[in-house]
């Protein structure tokens, strides 16, 4: 599964829109964005022998709730994902909290 068909999925399955990047128009909370994050790749005597895109997906929010990280997190692992959560973070001046997924 590509990441834009798991992004696709998890917005589906939340009501939550979706995007890469950027919003281009102002969208209500919760919500997800994702980056490319470049390569992870295992390289041995001037050849790369295994290769793999980096993701990150940023999950913004203004109320915890448990069960939508339990989604977003069992999505991403029936999709054969690997990745490390971050804390919540705050933005102030937004008015907002994120969890960062790095995805592997």
């Amino acid at each position: 599964m590509t990441i834009a068909e798991l992004m696709t999925a998890i917005g589906e399955e939340l009501s939550a829109p979706v995007a890469y990047s950027h919003f281009t128009k102002a969208v209500t909370p919760p919500y997800l964005v994702y980056l490319g994050a470049g390569q992870d790749q295992f390289e041995a005597d001037d050849t790369v022998y295994w290769r793999r895109n980096v993701y990150s997906i940023e999950y913004y929010f203004t109320k915890k709730d448990e069960s939508i990280e339990t989604t977003i997190e069992d999505m991403i692992l029936a999709a054969g994902w690997q990745f490390d959560k971050s804390d919540d973070a705050y933005i102030q001046d937004e008015g907002l909290f994120v969890i960062y997924y790095n995805l592997q």
